[in-house]
């Protein structure tokens, strides 16, 4: 099975934004006990590369593991030598998105529009970020997905426990969660039980 075709049976990708690189095999582990089969490290954090090899390296075969905030060709560069499996951004770089494709790692830009929606599948995204998608909400991407139905969107930014299941029920492969599923709380009294059920609560479990 492709990284791709995995990542459509992900209906919960967190998203790991400068979590404590100390603490990012705790965290990662208990994502990963609730039931999480995808993560997304952004860049800009520190020792983002260290956590995406560090990771795939103890979860080989079980957890796909990205690179997200990919907003230039070198941050492309320093993710792929990392090991990263998938790209995430939070915009559309057409050129950003030719490297990925021209290397033939996933990469998934972020969109705000149809028009946007289009054009990043025909340069050839993986699937399109729809961001931030709190903004448009659910009934946007119901309205959308009746003529693109073929453009598979991931939604990221502002997405709460309470809302996840709308987003997936409209039409959204999957969701990605930030510091509402990673809740600071948890991070800071390594409550790695607290976090993994916080997880199975999102995936519905």
């Amino acid at each position: 099975m492709s990284v791709l075709d995995q990542l459509k049976d992900c209906p919960i990708i967190p998203v790991l934004r400068k979590i404590p690189y100390e603490k990012s095999a705790g965290i990662i582990q208990a994502l990963y006990d609730g039931g999480i089969r995808a993560v997304e490290i952004t860049m800009d954090s520190e020792n983002a590369e260290a956590m995406i090899r560090e990771a795939l390296d103890r979860f080989t075969g079980k957890l796909l593991v990205g690179a997200g905030t990919v907003l230039t060709i070198a941050d492309c560069d320093l993710a792929m030598d990392a090991g990263a499996q998938f790209l995430v951004a939070p915009n559309f770089n057409s050129d950003v998105l030719a490297y990925s494709v021209e290397k033939n790692v996933p990469f998934i830009p972020g969109v705000f529009t149809p028009s946007e929606m289009v054009l990043a599948d025909q340069a050839g995204a993986a699937m399109v970020k729809l961001f931030p998608a709190s903004t448009l909400g659910p009934g946007f991407i119901k309205d959308v997905k009746g003529p693109l139905g073929h453009i598979d969107i991931l939604t990221t930014g502002g997405i709460t426990k309470e809302t996840v299941r709308a987003y997936l029920d409209a039409g959204a492969v999957s969701v990605g969660a930030g510091s509402a599923l990673v809740r600071k709380e948890f991070v800071e009294r390594e409550d790695w039980a607290g976090l993994s059920a916080e997880v199975r609560g999102w995936l519905g479990g």
